[in-house]
C-alpha cells in the first residue's frame, strides 16, 4: 500500500503493507514531530487510541462531528474523505 499525506507541513508518501502498519507509522512520526513533553503520551497510545484522537483533534479544528474510527482501515478511509491521504497504491 502506498499513500500520500497532506496535513498541515507533512506532504509524504509512505508505504507500508497494510492500513495497520500505515496507523504505527503516522502515530511514530507523529510522536517524532510532537514538542517533547508530548511525545511519551502519544506513543503511550494504542494505535487505535492515537486515530481516535486525532479525529477527536480534526473535528474540534473544523466543527465536524466525525466518530472515532474503529479500525485502521476506518481511519485511514476517514483520512482519504478529509483529504489528509491520497491512495497512491492499494
Amino acid at each position: 500500500m502506498k499513500v500520500r499525506i497532506r496535513f498541515a507541513e507533512v506532504d509524504e508518501v509512505v508505504e507500508a503493507p497494510d492500513a495497520a502498519a500505515l496507523l504505527a507509522r503516522a502515530k511514530a512520526e507523529a510522536a517524532r514531530r510532537a514538542p517533547l513533553l508530548l511525545r511519551g503520551v502519544v506513543r503511550g497510545m494504542s494505535d487505535m487510541q492515537f486515530a481516535g484522537e486525532a479525529v477527536r483533534r480534526a473535528n474540534a479544528a473544523t466543527g465536524e462531528n466525525d466518530p472515532a474510527p474503529a479500525s485502521a482501515q476506518e481511519f485511514l478511509d476517514w483520512a482519504t474523505q478529509r483529504g489528509y491521504l491520497t491512495v497512491l497504491e492499494p
